[in-house]
């Protein structure tokens, strides 16, 4: 009998050094952006309280399609990949710490007007487009930018302001941006310069002209030297 207390021993003091339990911080996680990352670190605890530093984390995420979690040892990166929710482990053993996860992103634009007439004026003016962002519960988004540009730019561009801006007569689409999600603009371009405003015509080879008083003045410069 006492031998077999014995033989025991051992394993219940390897016992009494498992963590029974797993503090991680943050206590939750929220992101706003895909590709968003945070810092996770894990203590797991004896049943006495004391930490175990030592004791390695496995770690684990219930959706890798919302986030993912990896690195080394006790700290770990949490990277948002997709809309949802999700929850981080850390399992030592039968102990284990969780973090749950939101990841909210833009999914949705609403933008007007939905077809825009530039006009191309002495004095050049865009136009500004009013973009809504929505995310995937079909909450509004704030604070994001906003991107435009055109199909074809030879009839119009756009800026990071949410603006477009004419450049030669024609119809394009205008493409609207906010961290992936897109949305179309239908776009008419007409001419309203005067004569002034717009270029001059040039006619001949405007680098002749150059050349020629190049060599004009630099003949007239020979003259006043040899006087």
């Amino acid at each position: 009998m006492r031998a077999r207390s014995l033989l025991a021993l051992p394993l219940l003091l390897a016992a009494c050094d498992e963590p029974v339990r797993i503090e991680v911080e943050p206590s939750s996680l929220r992101f706003g952006v895909r590709g968003q990352t945070a810092s996770v670190h894990a203590t797991p605890r004896l049943r006495d309280g004391k930490a175990v530093p030592r004791e390695a984390c496995r770690w684990s995420s219930s959706d890798e399609r919302v986030a993912t979690a990896t690195g080394p040892h006790n700290d770990a990166t949490v990277t948002a990949v997709g809309p949802g929710t999700a929850t981080v482990r850390c399992t030592i053993g039968d102990a284990a710490g969780e973090v749950p996860v939101i990841v909210r992103v833009v999914t949705r634009l609403a933008v007007t007007p939905a077809s825009v007439e530039l006009r191309m004026e002495d004095e050049p003016r865009p136009v500004a487009l009013r973009i809504a962002a929505f995310d995937d519960t079909g909450a509004p988004v704030l604070g994001r930018v906003a991107y435009t540009r055109c199909a074809d730019e030879r009839v119009c561009r756009g800026d990071g302001r949410g603006q477009l801006w004419g450049v030669g007569e024609g119809a394009s689409t205008a493409i609207v941006e906010v961290e992936g999600a897109r949305a179309e603009v239908a776009v008419k371009v007409v001419d309203r310069r005067t004569a002034e405003g717009k270029p001059k015509r040039v006619s001949g080879n405007p680098m002749e002209a150059i050349e020629k008083e190049v060599k004009e003045r630099e003949a007239e410069e020979a003259r006043q030297k040899g006087k």
